[in-house]
């Protein structure tokens, strides 16, 4: 009995001072630092994507220059700077009415961007410059 518990005692020892210099996974500071400064897409402004810009700006649109341009699945994965000039873009995009095109909004009216939608836009953009800014 005495032996046995000696071997407990040991084995528990062993197990709490292994423990304590288990090693642990090294991931570089930038890369998780990079991870939570990553555009993110609220669920309003996701639902206002995917109905009304997804169509032409995803990997496998039919539209060449819009595929081009801007595709929203990358947007996540954007440096600070491509970040930046992203969300100035954006900015210019929508305050001028550039998109959706007259062309495409012509043939479908249904996917021109309401005044509420745009200014959630907007709202969004302003919050993900300020962060980007670290303000």
């Amino acid at each position: 009995m005495k032996n046995s518990l000696k071997a407990s005692t040991l084995l528990f020892a062993f197990l709490i001072i292994s423990v304590s210099f288990k090693s642990k996974p090294e991931a570089p500071l930038t890369q998780a630092i990079n991870e939570q400064e990553g555009i993110t897409f609220p669920e309003n402004i996701q639902v206002i994507i995917d109905a009304k810009c997804m169509n032409c700006h995803k990997p496998d649109a039919r539209n060449e220059k819009a595929k081009e341009k801007l595709q929203w699945e990358k947007v996540a994965k954007m440096n600070k700077e491509e970040q930046s000039h992203f969300i100035a873009e954006m900015f210019e995009v929508l305050e001028e009415g550039k998109m959706p095109p007259p062309r495409m909004v012509e043939r479908n009216p249904d996917m021109k961007l309401t005044d509420d939608e745009t200014k959630a836009l907007l709202t969004w953009m302003e919050a993900e410059e300020k962060r980007i800014k670290g303000k």
